[in-house]
């Protein structure tokens, strides 16, 4: 699987270029000290997803129609999409079916006491298959030998089409700052199994092969991603990371954790004691949700170039070396 990634991020990777204009955001200060770790959110805070057009309804759905085109033409089920639905095109029928499986497993799990569920995508384009090969379809052609992971490709191939797939500019570098300044680095963010994969790739190409991995930045035992608990931020996620500041021996206080998401990401962090950081370097992605008076973070930032010398690792009072 992350052979096949490398090779369609080398192959086909797709940039969309727009100017990034900041948000308006306010922050209770310009510095935090003390910190000794920092977490991060990673869509719209590490990875730009946006594309041109995305704000807009129709234009989106023709976007991910097109990303549901580019699966059904390589894994060759084209047809069968049309024998299920000769009345729509292709594409149509694979969208329907796969936001209907999506809407099945998360109400499913609202059903068992789930409140925030988090589908595992590539339970959903195995919905998909089945359906698939009810009708005939041979995933052992598609792809020779891998045929029982061939969900995981098809969930790959369409989130690589169908939205943006870049790091933020000055990511890497601020993050090895920070790294270099004895600040343990550290994830929390709804993602798929392919979220992993991607980091690797974005960090291995921003950082010019400096990191072969994300992991080389990040501390492993310090990340968490939705789909390995089936549950989406806020729930859950945010006890996970608690208890392993614990471990750490690092207090909610001593720990930042970083978004573009004030409801989402700083409410819920601000709720377990955590110090906050809204990234607002892209209107696009950073969310207000009408809450600008009534959540206020610790710091923002509009760079990622910023954000180091907004975070010390000293506390007040320290030299620092």
């Amino acid at each position: 699987m992350a052979e096949y990634a490398r090779e369609l991020h080398e192959t086909s990777a797709r940039t969309y270029k727009r100017p990034l204009e900041p948000a308006d955001g306010a922050s209770r200060t310009e510095k935090l000290k003390d910190i000794r770790a920092v977490v991060f959110d990673v869509y719209g805070t590490l990875i730009n997803y946006w594309r041109p057009g995305l704000e807009d309804k129709e234009q989106r759905e023709h976007f991910l129609k097109a990303a549901c085109r580019e699966v059904a033409d390589r894994f060759g089920f084209t047809g069968f999409l049309v024998e299920m639905n000769p009345e729509e095109d292709p594409e149509k029928t694979l969208y329907d079916l796969y936001h209907g499986c999506i809407a099945l497993c998360h109400g499913n799990a609202r059903k068992k006491g789930e409140d925030f569920p988090e589908a595992k995508i590539e339970g959903v384009w195995g919905l998909i298959l089945m359906m698939l090969k009810r009708r005939g379809y041979d995933p052992e052609q598609a792809v020779p030998g891998q045929a029982g992971d061939l969900a995981r490709y098809l969930a790959y191939t369409y989130n690589f089409f169908s939205l943006g797939r870049e790091l933020y500019p000055g990511v890497v570098d601020a993050l090895a700052a920070l790294k270099k300044n004895n600040i343990a680095l550290g994830i929390v963010s709804n993602a798929q199994f392919y979220t992993p994969i991607d980091l690797t790739l974005l960090v291995r190409d921003q950082s010019r092969g400096a990191y072969d991995d994300f992991n080389e930045i990040f501390d492993p035992d310090l990340t968490f991603f939705s789909y390995e608990y089936n549950v989406a931020k806020p729930h859950g996620l945010f006890r996970q990371l608690y208890d392993a500041l614990y471990e750490y021996q690092i207090l909610p206080r001593q720990t930042v954790f970083a978004g573009n998401d004030l409801v989402i990401d700083i409410a819920p962090a601000q709720q377990a004691g955590m110090k906050t950081a809204h990234f607002i370097g892209d209107k696009r992605s950073a969310f207000f949700h009408g809450r600008k008076e009534n959540i206020l973070p610790d710091i923002s930032f509009a760079s990622w170039d910023d954000l180091p010398f907004k975070l010390s690792f000293y506390s007040e009072g320290e030299e620092t070396p």
